[in-house]
């Protein structure tokens, strides 16, 4: 017998309502990191501490994880075949912890000082976080239709990092997405 009352025994329609709920990435676009697949290297103006490479080995604390670290500011630069239609950048921020911008092109690189960009490219996006979040992920979103081929991830002060994600939305499902007043007026209720 089920500790639950009748009323609120879990049914089929209320089950396709939790699954149609706004928010679930797996019902709308799905997405995939683009981050390992990408050519990644640090700019050289300012000294660094760490491989680029251990940015991307899927290891970040608690586990035992290794920190790539600028101790004033830095540039990391990623680039990939093709435009990708972006969807966010997902940082697992150490201490310390600093402010972010994130700038997207097509076409285009950043030479390896950092100081320059040659060709410019177009820039499709600029985003910043100020949130300093330490010992924690944080995740820098895209807003609209945000095309790149490349992407420059600006640290804006001392950093620890241990893992970037780059994600690409990869297509859409053909479910619907529907509010609980759409279910019910479809007789799921």
């Amino acid at each position: 017998m089920s500790a639950l009352p009748k009323r609120l025994a879990l049914r089929p329609w209320l089950l396709l309502g939790l699954c149609l709920l706004p928010g679930h990435t797996w019902l709308g676009a799905s997405s995939r990191n683009l981050a390992p697949d990408a050519v990644s290297r640090a700019t050289i103006w300012n000294s660094y501490t760490g491989e680029v490479s251990a940015l991307n080995d899927g290891l970040f604390p608690p586990q035992e994880a290794t920190a790539f670290s600028w101790n004033t500011k830095g540039i990391l630069t990623f680039s990939w075949q093709g435009e990708q239609p972006l969807e966010k950048v997902r940082l697992y921020v150490g201490d310390p912890s600093s402010g972010f911008r994130v700038r997207t092109y097509q076409g285009g690189q950043l030479d390896e000082t950092g100081s320059v960009r040659e060709p410019e490219g177009q820039r499709t996006a600029l985003v910043e976080d100020s949130s300093h979040l330490t010992n924690g992920w944080v995740e820098i979103p895209f807003t609209g239709e945000v095309l790149a081929d490349n992407l420059e991830l600006h640290c804006l002060g001392s950093v620890a990092l241990y893992e970037v994600e780059i994600y690409v939305r990869t297509g859409t499902t053909a479910v619907e997405r529907l509010n609980w007043g759409q279910v019910k007026a479809q007789g799921g209720w």
